[in-house]
């Protein structure tokens, strides 16, 4: 994996692919080259700084869109977002990929369904997809705080 080991919640955020996570080991077969590869490739934009400029234009695109598809681009985000998360869990373990790889994607999906629904709801889905980040990274305090690493390993300590 080609991201950068930082030691800092600070220095995650502003250095472009930090990671405080602990180093992922050296993938064991196909699947796990196939994960390092996929974030290797998504992780300059859905980590550090860059998600922001990341988001936002995710944001104009799906208003730029309009209903339809615009939800279709949101949940495809959503989805890429959601996947990045479990990739990044399945090879390092940060806590709060487990909450963002798992509410993204529910996201994504629960968009498609607004699709089929002929409903819009893009803003709250924006407003959901921000909620489920902070509920991330609140999990991720607080196994830090409980356990001194941000690595959600059961079993240990």
């Amino acid at each position: 994996m080609n991201q950068r080991r930082v030691h800092s919640w600070w220095s995650q955020w502003t250095v472009v692919g930090g990671t405080c996570a602990p180093p992922a080991s050296a993938p064991r077969n196909r699947f796990e080259r196939a994960l390092d590869v996929y974030t290797s490739l998504t992780a300059p934009f859905l980590r550090g700084c860059f998600v922001f400029l990341t988001v936002a234009v995710a944001v104009a695109v799906t208003e730029v869109l309009g209903s339809t598809y615009g939800l279709l681009a949101q949940a495809a985000f959503f989805l890429l977002a959601g996947g990045y998360c479990l990739a990044n869990f399945a090879r390092c373990r940060e806590a709060h990929c487990i909450v963002t790889g798992i509410g993204w994607p529910a996201l994504a999906f629960a968009s498609l369904g607004a699709v089929v629904a002929g409903r819009d709801i893009r803003s709250a889905a924006w407003v959901a997809f921000v909620a489920i980040a902070l509920a991330g990274y609140g999990f991720e305090a607080l196994w830090r705080a409980a356990r001194g690493t941000n690595a959600l390993r059961l079993g240990e300590g």
